[in-house]
């Protein structure tokens, strides 16, 4: 029976731990807008944020890691491996950050690395 990919976002990397919740969030919410096709097998991608603040440049930066586990996430799909992950910058104002500026930076993130993943999983037999 084909199904999507579940997501868990259980662990982010922070430089504030007052944005931990919005990361976790945004990641949640852009790896779900990733895994839109429905695949054969039962899959867990696990997602690990990053979001670091650049105080010369006055920017956050996002990127994000990821760990596949098949089977209802009791086995670790050692397959795929991450060559090259995706980024992404905004201008903030420090201190400001708002949920926007997170969505828009580890949100498009997580999307495109899950989208990459899925395309991969199906490429695979």
């Amino acid at each position: 029976m084909a199904q999507k990919a579940e997501i868990r976002v259980d662990k982010v990397v922070v430089f504030d731990p007052k944005l931990e919740a919005m990361v976790k969030k945004a990641a949640k919410t852009g790896g779900d807008a990733g895994a839109t096709e429905k695949l054969e097998e039962a899959y867990v991608i696990k997602l690990v944020p990053t979001l670091k603040f650049d105080e010369k440049a006055r920017e956050i930066a996002a990127s994000c890691t990821w760990t596949i586990f098949e089977g209802g996430g009791s086995k670790l799909f050692a397959r795929l491996k991450q060559s090259k992950g995706s980024t992404a910058r905004a201008t903030v104002t420090p201190g400001k950050i708002t949920q926007g500026n997170v969505d828009d930076t580890v949100g498009a993130v997580a999307e495109i690395e899950v989208k990459g993943i899925v395309k991969a999983l199906k490429t695979i037999k």
